[in-house]
């Protein structure tokens, strides 16, 4: 019964897998870009050094970035952007623009450049975060829908027709409580669902939908106790029918 859960919790290992990845490639490319020398901004007309820099430096740090943060295993699928793209993605288009267009890289772009990735792998560092929590939402959800079966199967001991109508009530009221249970683990879930939404306010769609697009339900969790709910309360029918047919 938790096979779609299962599911999911194998959707969020790989994402976080794929996060921590491009976390660690900003961590590299930012020690890459720390070790570029940088060429100072002349203040006036240059006695024997050429006046218009080479860009080798500039083209030092888009080589750092290609061999970095472009070159996590799940780039091409993921992405698939020229450098400037992907420049421009993560760091705006000022930033980026330089970086292609520019000139030389003088101290003051080099902690630009330093600063947008820092902010670029604080990005990574709290949606790493927010895998985790999902990702222990699912393993209790998991939990209590095994839990919940179990008490679910041990429903069906006995036919309806051996049991006395104390039974049938007993039996009914029971169902009724595990319909209960349903709802409480439903209600902890959309809290959850609401809490990733207030966590990721940038993020243009909504996490379960980006997460489990290649399952069978984006609300993975919610499906399960769906189907959940719809057993007990076709169960709870059958009990009423049997107790009004013998009251």
């Amino acid at each position: 019964m938790t096979a779609l859960i299962d599911a999911a919790l194998d959707a969020v290992a790989d994402e976080r897998a794929a996060v921590q990845a491009e976390y660690e490639a900003f961590a590299t490319f930012d020690r890459r870009v720390a070790d570029c020398s940088t060429v100072s901004a002349s203040t006036g007309p240059p006695l024997v050094a050429d006046p218009r820099p080479s860009g080798k430096s500039l083209e030092r740090v888009r080589t750092a970035y290609a061999e970095t943060v472009m070159s996590v295993p799940h780039y091409e699928a993921e992405y698939d952007e020229t450098v400037a793209e992907s420049l421009a993605a993560e760091f705006g288009d000022d930033i980026a623009a330089a970086l292609v267009g520019g000139t030389a890289l003088t101290p003051e772009f080099r902690e630009a450049v330093r600063a947008a990735t820092d902010a670029a792998r604080r990005e990574r560092a709290e949606f790493l975060d927010v895998l985790d929590r999902e990702s222990a939402s699912l393993s209790t959800a998991a939990d209590d829908v095994a839990d919940l079966r179990a008490d679910m199967d041990a429903l069906d001991d006995r036919p309806l027709s051996a049991r006395s109508f104390d039974d049938l009530y007993d039996l009914w009221t029971r169902v009724e409580e595990l319909e209960r249970r349903v709802d409480g683990i439903a209600f902890r879930r959309q809290e959850t669902i609401r809490g990733h939404r207030n966590d990721l306010p940038g993020v243009p769609t909504d996490l379960c939908e980006y997460l489990y697009a290649g399952l069978s339900a984006s609300y993975p969790v919610l499906a399960t106790l769906a189907d959940l709910g719809d057993t007990l309360e076709q169960a709870g029918r059958r009990v009423e029918r049997i107790l009004a047919s013998t009251a």
